[in-house]
C-alpha cells in the first residue's frame, strides 16, 4: 500500500491517504467535512462550580 500526504483545506493539518483514494479524500476528519458544508454547529456547555 502506498500513501501520499495531503493538506486539509479547512484546518490546514497534514494527513495521509491511500494513493487509490487520493482524489476522493479532501478533508482530514468528518468535522472538517461538516464545516466545509456549513452544517456544523458548535454548542458551548457551561458548568457551575
Amino acid at each position: 500500500m502506498n500513501y501520499i500526504k495531503k493538506i486539509c483545506p479547512i484546518c490546514k493539518n497534514e494527513f495521509l491517504v491511500l494513493t487509490n483514494a487520493e482524489e476522493k479524500a479532501v478533508y482530514c476528519t468528518l468535522k472538517c467535512l461538516s464545516e466545509s458544508q456549513g452544517r456544523l454547529k458548535i454548542k458551548t456547555i457551561h458548568t457551575i462550580g
